[in-house]
């Protein structure tokens, strides 16, 4: 589940073009905060929501050459400075030896910053121990567009919304009913 605080209207759709053109129109009317959920990901959906280009891509590229810097200058002082040797008459400073671990060390720096930022900085992905999944057709062959109440008008607003979008069924979820379930279907 989402990090939506408040009441919420779920209509469920069971084709995903519908309920890519049911989202784009969720954001076109304004709608904040509202959430999606998909068994298998939709090409563009990023858009439909309105999402911005990550900020991911640009830290993982930052450490993956500050990882390679360093393994760059770690071979360096230590083949230079702290013990240097004579191999086949080459310099104490011969780079083309070094490409591989500084590649290597850029590659690893960046794999790890990329798992470690994307699980816990971008999706917040902690332990739940109690997360309750709102319906169990989720998981297998449907969609749900979720649209909080507060903020984007009244529950039978939002039923009459999702409904004009196609939603095959809507149900009305409150905060404290979660481990229930569904409040009312419309």
């Amino acid at each position: 589940m989402s990090d939506v605080k408040a009441p919420y209207v779920a209509g469920f759709f069971s084709d995903p073009k519908v309920w890519t053109k049911a989202v784009e129109a969720s954001t076109a009317r304004g709608h904040r905060d509202h959430d999606g959920f998909m068994p298998y990901p939709i090409h563009g959906f990023d858009a439909s929501f309105g999402y911005k280009r990550s900020w991911l891509g640009r830290l993982v590229l930052f450490m993956l050459l500050s990882g390679a810097v360093a393994g760059f200058f770690t071979q360096w002082y230590l083949m230079k400075m702290d013990w240097p040797i004579i191999i086949a008459g080459k310099p104490y400073n011969s780079w083309p030896a070094y490409v591989v671990i500084t590649f290597e060390a850029g590659i690893l720096s960046g794999a790890l910053t990329n798992m470690f930022a994307c699980l816990f900085l971008a999706c917040k992905l902690v332990p739940r121990p109690f997360v309750h999944v709102i319906k169990e057709e989720l998981t297998d062959d449907m969609f749900a567009l979720c649209i909080p109440v507060n903020g984007n008008g009244s529950p039978e607003d939002i039923k009459n919304f999702l409904s004009e979008q196609g939603a095959e069924d809507i149900a009305l979820y409150a905060l404290e009913d979660e481990a229930e379930g569904e409040v009312e279907h419309a």
